[in-house]
């Protein structure tokens, strides 16, 4: 979803799309496009796209693979072929210093490994994007602090999502998708295992104030396709890695050949979820 391991669009894998330096323009200019259009969601940069408003948008092929093959955007919408800005991988991410709270989240996606997260992920069709392996490690296994302890006490778990299929969304009424799923069998798996009885709400929140509201506590976790990167594990405590996604460029039919290269998008209106990896492929990283 979210923010880009790759500092700048130059950095496109050789293996899809390699693009020069000479795309990359200076400081102050969008590394992609003329013009960028800040939605509040990956689904909006979507419906931006299809309004008009924007021509090209760039989000998660996670996201991209659902939504260009299912539902009403199939018909209209496509991937830009052979284009990837970035390869990143999810993680679940907690208040910095919850520590323990994190180990065991790290503890029961290892322990449904080859059950429920295999099953889940082929379910929303995301075996391709399988991180978890036989190899994968608790990296908060020593953790002390008080912060599992604290979820038991308090018999919840808040978890901070936004929609983008096939992650999180609504069906007939109900909220679900494969990070939905997930967290629900992980914790889950934790009652069973400590026989405790905490139970997992959701909170539909704007991308942009995961950290403000991890922070203040409004939220226990963030579970909804985030990037792991350097910058957001020093400012928080994430989990292993359980997905693999790349930042892609999502076009209408219509405009496929005008939009097939990064080159060609120099005069496009840009359009991705604001804070997310997206955002960072079209305009660079913001300076602190």
């Amino acid at each position: 979803m979210k923010k880009n391991v790759v500092k700048a669009v130059c950095g496109i894998l050789a293996a899809t799309c390699v693009v020069s330096l000479a795309a990359c323009g200076s400081k102050d200019e969008l590394k992609v496009g003329k013009e960028f259009v800040a939605a509040p969601s990956q689904l909006d940069a979507l419906t931006k796209l299809d309004k008009g408003e924007a021509d090209v948008a760039v989000i998660d092929s996670v996201m991209a693979g659902y939504y260009t093959t299912t539902g009403d955007y199939a018909d209209k919408m496509q991937m830009v072929d052979g284009l990837v800005f970035a390869e990143e991988s999810y993680g679940v991410a907690g208040k910095k210093g919850n520590k323990a709270l994190m180990s065991k989240i790290n503890e029961a996606l290892i322990g449904i490994r080859t059950t429920d997260y295999a099953a889940l992920a082929t379910e929303y069709g995301l075996t391709s994007s399988i991180a978890l392996t036989e190899t994968t490690a608790d990296t908060y296994a020593d953790a002390t602090d008080s912060s599992w302890t604290d979820v038991v006490t308090s018999g919840k778990i808040v978890i901070g999502y936004t929609l983008f299929a096939p992650i999180a969304y609504e069906e007939e009424g109900a909220l679900t998708g494969f990070d939905i799923e997930l967290a629900r069998k992980t914790i889950a798996y934790l009652n069973t295992k400590y026989e405790t009885n905490v139970t997992v709400e959701f909170l539909l929140i704007e991308w942009s104030t995961k950290e403000a509201k991890l922070a203040d506590g409004t939220i226990d976790l963030v579970w909804n396709g985030m990037t792991i990167t350097p910058e957001r594990e020093a400012e928080m405590c994430v989990s292993v890695p359980y997905l693999y996604n790349k930042q892609v460029a999502v076009v209408l039919k219509k405009d496929s050949a005008k939009y097939s290269t990064v080159e060609s998008m120099s005069k496009a209106i840009m359009t991705a979820e604001s804070g997310s990896a997206g955002e960072t492929v079209i305009v660079g990283e913001k300076d602190e």
